[in-house]
């Protein structure tokens, strides 16, 4: 399971936030343009993400090109965004962010601020952590998203977001990217079907996972060392799905597939033609889907 924001450190979820605010201050033309990101760092790594040559000094420290992962990281938040603004435009004013962590979602969109609310879903010490860094930030967010504490092993998201003002009722759109590989299968089965429970049909969901599909020698050798550094900081991945079977799951709970997507779809939509070569070099699954009628 990912970091739960022990003490002041937030794990493998710290290292993405910092690869998106560096991204956002070095990049010439920002996939996610993430002006809250920095705010959100401990001293340590916000020292790090404003410095140009970090991601070359990381690389030639540890063999590792950490920016193959960090774009599909990057790519699924804006995947999910643009779902998000088309969603509003057709009139959904509820967000729901599954395993947000340090989402900045609701802090940077002033635009979206009096038009949409925004829910936040995370463990209750991520949450505090999250609390602290911005009200240390010095400056004021678009908005403050409303907290829900879950502990998606253990505690049902429908016993908690209603009494945090949720309308089940009413139409919402819903992210959960970048956590699942973090859950475990059964988990994550129960955590669809309960969400299922609170979407009104024509609500949407988009989510991301780890896909069991076939790999190229270099993308296994990656994988296997980007895991062994999950797994010696104390956050293995614990689940991996075949896109066929993932398929049949959403649809036995309720859902219809809108678009299943891939790592290629990310490199057409957002990191083709970019002068840094930065592009989503490991293999991924973007899922959108539509609470049926």
């Amino acid at each position: 399971m990912a970091k739960t924001g022990d003490g002041e450190s937030l794990g493998t979820a710290e290292g993405a936030v910092l690869g998106r605010a560096s991204h956002t201050l070095h990049a010439e033309n920002p996939v996610l343009r993430d002006t809250w990101a920095i705010e959100l760092l401990g001293n340590a790594t916000r020292a790090l993400a404003r410095d140009p040559e970090n991601d070359a000094k990381v690389r030639a420290a540890s063999g590792i090109d950490f920016r193959l992962i960090l774009a599909v990281g990057m790519g699924a938040l804006r995947y999910a965004e643009d779902e998000v603004e088309r969603c509003v435009d057709g009139g959904i004013d509820q967000y729901v962010v599954l395993g947000a962590g340090f989402d900045t979602f609701a802090l940077r969109r002033d635009d979206l601020a009096d038009r949409l609310r925004v829910f936040e879903v995370d463990f209750p010490d991520v949450q505090a952590l999250k609390r602290r860094r911005i009200e240390a930030a010095g400056r004021a967010p678009a908005q403050i998203p409303t907290f829900v504490p879950v502990d998606f092993e253990s505690t049902k998201v429908s016993d908690a977001l209603p009494s945090a003002g949720f309308d089940p009722t009413r139409r919402s759109v819903w992210s959960w990217m970048n956590t699942i590989p973090y859950v475990s299968v059964e988990a994550t089965e129960a955590t669809l079907a309960d969400v299922r429970t609170l979407m009104t049909p024509g609500s949407r969901l988009c989510l991301n996972y780890q896909g069991k599909v076939r790999l190229t020698p270099a993308q296994a050798d990656y994988l296997g060392r980007i895991g062994m550094t999950t797994r010696e900081g104390g956050e293995p991945w614990v689940s991996s799905w075949l896109p066929e079977r993932f398929e049949e799951v959403v649809a036995e709970r309720g859902f219809d597939l809108v678009e299943h997507a891939t790592e290629a779809d990310l490199n057409e939509r957002y990191y083709a033609g970019r002068a840094d070569g930065l592009f989503a070099g490991v293999p991924s699954r973007l899922v959108t889907l539509e609470a049926a009628g």
